[in-house]
């Protein structure tokens, strides 16, 4: 883990330091703490990029490109140093493109996914040469076909199909379900068949994608969605499309709960041998978009206590951050551990609900957590905020986004 207590004190540490006071790659978040003005996020880079290395080392020697699904988390520090590492990078607005290109990513490594494209934006992916464009309805393969002929271009696309697997997860994030809006079932394939053939100087067809969801921690329904979607990967190609890449999308959870990290790892592993022994035989480039998986744990929302209120009934820990910089718990319901900065070894641990300064009854960051004694102006961590936390940030109530510092 990037986070661990030396004596009393939160530290972030890179393993080798694990077990010294204050070496290089380590830092004392709570003197972070009192030199930073308001809450932070706080990430740790290194983290992420051994993470990296151990998701591509997944697939062996199979053709396999993982392109990062910057929705998670788009700090432009992280995503530099993932452009460095080689990585590709997955994007679902014109403006993630635009910060990509500006991050350093090469148009041929950005794929543009998302479910309402605007005009403006397939235009501008189709101008900037990018990798590939997910393609969620005939109606969009047309948009796009008209931008390619618009910028005298050939547009490589991919249907993102979906295959009717709802997996074992929350069902805001399921999106490879009949009643999601993402992708298409095969009764859009003569439709899209249609569109191909009317504009074959502005369309190659070089894939198929599919994505069934967020959070996932085991790949069953990964499997079956690969192995329904497969007979139409084969069927385009036997009707002379060249068909050279196969996208299993990402998802890959983590234990929220805990900071046990060998499932995860584990889950990587089976994650690399599943689509090798899937899609090797097809002789086609694995396409993979991790997001959670490699930036979640590497991350801490930091805030400060403001006020302890006690009633007859909860005990509540009032922060200077809430549900406008992480709104996974007022959302989805999400469980996020919590650790004060600085420990009080002596005391007995109480339940505290830690709440924000929003007008929202929404407004909390975890109910009933077990923490030492808790007093205003104590620092407290919320665990494991790396994905979905800044990401989705707002300035509701007219409160400032909070500040990111990354550790490297």
């Amino acid at each position: 883990m990037p986070f661990t207590y030396r004596g009393d004190r939160l530290f972030a540490t890179r393993k080798a330091d694990a077990n010294a006071r204050n070496e290089e790659g380590g830092r004392d978040l709570l003197e972070l703490a009192r030199g930073t003005e308001g809450p932070f996020y706080v990430y740790a880079l290194s983290d992420v990029l051994a993470r990296a290395r151990r998701l591509r080392a997944s697939f062996g020697g199979q053709s396999a490109s993982l392109h990062y699904a910057m929705k998670a988390n788009g700090n432009p520090v992280l995503l530099r140093a993932l452009a460095r590492e080689g990585l590709g990078v997955d994007t679902v607005s014109g403006g993630e493109i635009e910060e990509a290109l500006a991050a350093g990513f090469a148009p041929g490594a950005i794929i543009f996914s998302g479910a309402g494209k605007t005009v403006r934006e397939v235009d501008f992916a189709v101008r900037s040469g990018i990798k590939q464009i997910n393609v969620e309805s005939p109606q969009e393969l047309e948009r796009i076909a008209h931008a390619a002929r618009r910028s005298n271009r050939v547009a490589d696309v991919a249907f993102r199909m979906n295959p009717d697997v709802s997996p074992r997860t929350h069902p805001y994030i399921t999106t490879g379900f009949r009643e999601n809006k993402f992708g298409m079932d095969e009764s859009f394939i003569p439709e899209l068949r249609r569109v191909l053939a009317a504009h074959r100087d502005s369309l190659r067809l070089r894939g198929l994608t599919l994505h069934i969801g967020s959070q996932l921690t085991e790949l069953d329904s990964l499997e079956e969605a690969i192995t329904k979607t497969l007979p139409v990967f084969r069927a385009f190609r036997a009707e002379g499309h060249a068909l050279d890449r196969f996208d299993i999308g990402g998802g890959l959870g983590i234990d929220y709960s805990s900071d046990e990290t060998a499932g995860e790892f584990a889950l990587i592993e089976e994650y690399g041998r599943l689509a090798n022994r899937l899609l090797g035989p097809e002789d086609c480039e694995t396409l993979c978009e991790p997001g959670r998986i490699l930036v979640a744990r590497a991350g801490l929302l930091v805030g400060q206590v403001q006020y302890v209120k006690t009633t007859p009934h909860k005990t509540f820990a009032i922060l200077d951050t809430g549900m406008h910089h992480l709104l996974r718990p007022a959302l989805y319901g999400a469980r996020h551990r919590v650790f004060p900065l600085e420990k009080r070894p002596d005391a007995e641990p109480r339940a505290y609900d830690v709440v924000g300064p929003i007008c929202e009854s929404s407004d909390f960051l975890a109910k009933d957590v077990p923490l030492p004694r808790v007093e205003p102006g104590d620092y407290l961590a919320i665990a494991d905020a790396g994905a979905y936390g800044y990401s989705m940030a707002s300035r509701y109530n007219r409160h400032a986004l909070p500040i990111e510092v990354v550790l490297d």
